[in-house]
């Protein structure tokens, strides 16, 4: 690591979702199944279709399914909506104002890692109305192998049958349900 970097570093939440006070680096609070803060952002454009995203093979988590518009976890002292707004710049070069998101719910998860380890995570979910050009977004190739909007009604079908719920990346306890809820009510 260069002299002049510092590793990823997240703050370490309680069961609860308080702040402990802890700021570990990323390695640590993944090795040792630390609670902390995620956002994901789910594009939805004027027809109702929604962004998704497929991981490429070489990502940590959950390689080759496809997945939230984008997602990050949040940095020391950072506000979800400001994460929300960073992951949408830094992931497609997508510029917004954060009065554009909607906060459609929070939810504590802890989904299966590579060594049998569980990734503990509260989520901030986020929805923004937008039509990008699909032709025109950035996005980094070692870890999104490409994009495609996906209607509401294919999604929840998809994950609603065993066989093509195994192509999504997998999410514990509702959210999927939280999430379809919050679409139709917010569209």
């Amino acid at each position: 690591m260069n002299p002049q970097t510092t590793p990823e570093q997240y703050e370490v939440l309680d069961e609860n979702g308080h702040k402990t006070g802890e700021i570990l680096d990323k390695a640590t609070v993944h090795k040792n199944q630390l609670w902390h803060e995620v956002v994901n952002v789910w594009v939805v454009n004027s027809n109702g279709d929604i962004l998704m995203q497929l991981r490429a093979p070489g990502v940590e988590l959950s390689p080759n399914v496809w997945d939230v518009t984008t997602g990050t976890h949040l940095r020391p002292g950072e506000a979800p909506v400001d994460a929300a707004l960073r992951t949408l710049h830094d992931a497609f070069g997508l510029d917004t104002a954060s009065e554009s998101l909607k906060h459609l719910f929070n939810i504590q998860s802890a989904n299966p890692m590579p060594g049998g380890i569980l990734h503990k995570v509260f989520g901030h979910v986020y929805l923004l109305r937008d039509d990008p050009d699909l032709n025109t977004l950035t996005y980094d190739k070692e870890k999104i192998s490409d994009l495609q909007w996906v209607p509401l009604n294919k999604l929840m079908a998809d994950l609603g049958n065993e066989e093509n719920k195994k192509h999504y990346f997998p999410r514990a306890n509702n959210y999927y349900p939280q999430l379809f809820e919050a679409f139709q009510s917010w569209m």
